[in-house]
Order: structure tokens, then sequence, then C-alpha cells
């Protein structure tokens, strides 16, 4: 591999989906797509990172303190919810903030300097890897790839976009962009019970925030055979293989090269695009902690 494809693909990035030949069996027309890079034994995962936060009653109690109040579904998880908040809370190093169980949520209370901490950690942070072409649905609830409404080449993307609506009636809704939903129907290779740690770092190669992920031993192998075998997947077919990393609702879907990497991919995650250093610091803390087991509402 050339020294210099980290920076050729990130500078491609936009151009990726027009230069590959069109087939029907593709999803190029999606905003985020990106190939999986392997350089330096770290995978590149573009990722969305808009806040997903639920909706909650905030009130200023003093000049200097704000209180978030929330419902939790089902209330049997208040508790269980309540811990994960504060974990979340002390990986964010917020000093001052309390959270409390209540007969039917939580409510989180905290300086209002940290304002911004307070509520990024009230989001799901349900992380999942997929194989995109097994597992996305088209308009009649079949795999995209077999369902006869869903276009190939540069109108894939397009023509299995669902309505929220209809992709919740389907499967795993998520987003890729604006009112662009899809409808997941399989399940995850890989979720957040596969990760050991999470750290917020910055790219050298782009001087930009990212998320590094290790991912346990036995997670970290069969992530090598998931992605060589999209990889050889790709080679059988002539065309890139896609998977759909899924935060929240937050839908992103990079393609393995199986030209730069026939052997898949080894080596931590790293989840970059749009992030700040808060919001990757904010992240970081958040899959540190695991997802909540109630939702907020």
């Amino acid at each position: 591999m050339s020294s210099d494809y980290i920076s050729r693909l990130r500078g491609e990035l936009l151009r990726a989906g027009a230069a590959q030949p069109a087939r029907r069996r593709s999803a190029r027309a999606l905003r985020h797509l990106q190939p999986l890079a392997v350089a330096a034994a770290i995978a590149a995962i573009v990722a969305a990172v808009a806040l997903t936060l639920p909706d909650g009653t905030e009130r200023e109690v003093a000049a200097d303190t704000v209180r978030l109040e929330y419902r939790v579904e089902p209330v049997a998880a208040a508790l269980d919810t309540a811990a994960c908040l504060r974990d979340r809370l002390a990986r964010l190093g917020v000093h001052g903030a309390k959270v409390t169980a209540t007969t039917d949520g939580v409510t989180i209370t905290g300086p209002a300097a940290a304002r911004a901490d307070l509520a990024a950690v009230t989001q799901p942070g349900e992380l999942a890897v997929y194989d995109w072409e097994r597992s996305v649905l088209g308009p009649r609830g079949l795999p995209a790839p077999d369902d006869p409404e869903v276009t190939g080449g540069e109108d894939a993307g397009h023509s299995a976009a669902l309505s929220r609506r209809e992709a919740e009636s389907r499967g795993r809704a998520v987003r890729a962009s604006g009112d662009r939903w899809f409808a997941l129907g399989d399940q995850p290779a890989f979720t957040n019970a596969d990760i050991t740690r999470a750290e917020a770092s910055t790219d050298p190669a782009v001087n930009e925030p990212v998320v590094l992920i290790e991912l346990t031993d036995a997670a970290q192998r069969r992530f090598r055979d998931f992605t060589r075998d999209l990889s050889r997947r790709g080679s059988d077919q002539r065309e890139n293989q896609h998977l759909a990393i899924t935060l929240d609702d937050h839908l992103a879907v990079p393609y393995i090269d199986w030209r730069q990497a026939p052997d898949g991919v080894d080596g931590p995650l790293q989840l970059a695009g749009g992030f700040t250093p808060e919001t990757a610091r904010q992240t970081a803390a958040i899959l540190n902690a695991g997802p909540l087991p109630g939702k907020l509402m």
C-alpha cells in the first residue's frame, strides 16, 4: 500500500461512489460513504455524531444550577439507568452533579457550566455494526438487493430510503442524513458488548478529533474475519461491500476496499467525521459506560 493512501482517500471521499461501476447491489449515494482504510493497524470509519437527546424538562433551580428531569421506560430500569448516568458523568469528570432515581424516572442536577455534558450523557449510546448489503431492507420489506424497487448504482442509496415511520415498521430504523431513513432487518455483527475501551484522540493526518475503540480479543478476531468475508465477497462481485455503522439512530456506510484490504481489517476502530473535541470526549465516555438500560423520555 502506498504511504499516501489515507490522504488520497480523504480527498476523494465525496467522489468515492462515482468512481466505481454502477451495479445493482450498491448503495453509494449515501453522503457518509467512505472506504474502510487500513493503515497503522487502524480501521477508519465515518460515523454520524449528532446528539440524539431525549425529550425532558430542564429547570433552573439556581443561577448556577440546572436540573434535567426524565421519565424512564420501563420504570423498572430507573435505578440501573441512574447508575449508568452517574458512571458517564464520572468518566467525563463532571463535579457537583447528582443523579436521583424517582418513582418513574431520573433527575440530573448539576452546575449550569456543565450543561452540555449533563445533556450529552442522556444519549442512548448504542453502537452496532451490520453487514449492509445483507441487512438493509427495501420499500417492500425485502433485503434491498432482492427488492425490485431498489435500483442500482448511484440511485441505490435513495431508492432503499424510507420514511421514518416505514423504517420503524420494518426493522431497526436508522438515519443517514436529513429525512432519509433506512431499515436494518438483520442482527448486528458487533455491539457495545464487544468494546473494551474507547478513547478521544486526534487523527494526526488531518488534525481532527476521533474516537478510538478497542474490541475484545474474541471480537477483534471476529471483526477481522467479518471484514475479510466482505472483502472476498467484493472481490467475487468486483464491487466493494459495505458495513453499516450505527450510533443510536444515526448511520454511516463505509466500504471495504477489496483491492487494498484483501484479508480484511485488523486493529482498533477509529470513529471519525464531524466530531469536536467535546463531542469526541463525550462519545468516548458514553461508550465506556455502556448504553442506557432504560429509555429516557
